[in-house]
């Protein structure tokens, strides 16, 4: 049997959109999608939806998180949301998906250092600071802006009360003002190599020593344009094509920190690749790498290993 720990996915905006079920859907994620995992715990993220304003983001923000505790209430024998490291071990230890709560952009602040507690008390544990553009708290990949005064308080107040700091979608200058400012661990929860391609999206081999020296995480996405530049756009039809692409960025990373690399498959956030559409499809990936030459406990290091470890002591 399988593990599986992945740190982003999108399921649950988009399900909240479509009012479909997370227990079975036409996503690339739902609970039963996990049924052949021994061990499985998924990172869900809520988007601040780049078309609403910082309010309304932030309303949509709670109504999507209580849909999400619904559904997994109405699901308790299977899944279980994890606030602390204690339900974590229950969740595993019990078989159940372990369902973990971000938010993707903190627009939804808007510039109200009170909101962050507020999103704590609904159970979020992991906050990506930006997305796109520039917002109350930073600029993101395609701006040259770093932190604002008020981002600043942000990673303070997230480290004073639990939450961590994730810096995919961020800036470099973002990046490193987090990094040169964080005294906790952050992580990069779906980002790839710049050295495998050389996507604004992606980080350097500098910057992801700099998360592993903090005591930090990086997960590997599924975005096409992130992971080379020969797939046409987002919609690869060659499986064998994503499978190397999608290898050769595990493999460099796993040189560099062999215990810091793991998933963040951003599935539900974007454009299906051909043979890795949707989670109960990634043993595949599994298999690919030790075809490659990866012994089995490194693949399984990173497809569960190094994320359990991670937030057995962080969250």
């Amino acid at each position: 049997m399988r593990r599986i720990f992945d740190l982003h996915c999108d399921t649950i905006s988009e399900i909240y959109k479509s009012k479909e079920s997370l227990s079975s859907n036409t996503r690339a994620v739902s609970i039963d999608k996990f049924s052949d995992f021994s061990k499985k715990a998924q990172v869900f993220a809520i988007w601040s939806d780049n078309e609403k304003n910082e309010d309304e983001a932030f309303v949509t923000f709670q109504h999507t998180a209580t849909e999400l505790k619904a559904q997994l209430e109405e699901n308790s024998s299977l899944a279980a949301l994890c606030t602390s490291k204690e339900e974590l071990e229950s969740a595993q230890n019990e078989g159940k998906l372990s369902a973990i709560l971000a938010v993707e952009d903190a627009k939804l602040l808007g510039g109200d250092i009170s909101r962050l507690e507020r999103l704590r008390n609904f159970g979020v544990r992991i906050l990506t600071l930006g997305w796109k553009g520039h917002s109350c708290v930073c600029g993101s990949y395609d701006t040259d802006e770093g932190l604002t005064e008020f981002g600043f308080e942000v990673l303070r107040e997230c480290e004073n009360i639990g939450i961590i700091v994730d810096v995919s979608h961020l800036s470099e200058k973002a990046f490193w003002d987090v990094a040169g400012k964080a005294q906790k661990p952050f992580i990069a929860s779906h980002s790839n190599s710049h050295i495998i391609c050389d996507h604004r999206r992606n980080i350097t081999d500098v910057q992801l020593r700099t998360i592993v020296s903090a005591g930090g995480l990086c997960g590997i996405n599924l975005v096409g344009k992130h992971l080379a530049k020969r797939l046409p756009g987002e919609k690869a039809l060659d499986p064998a094509e994503v499978l190397d692409a999608v290898c050769a960025h595990i493999e460099h990373f796993s040189s560099i920190a062999p215990e810091s690399i793991c998933l963040g498959l951003d599935l539900d956030g974007t454009e299906p690749l051909a043979g890795l559409e949707s989670v109960d499809k990634t043993p595949t990936l599994f298999e690919a790498l030790t075809n490659r030459g990866m012994d089995e406990k490194r693949a399984d290091d990173i497809f569960y290993n190094n994320a359990y470890n991670f937030f057995l002591k962080n969250l």
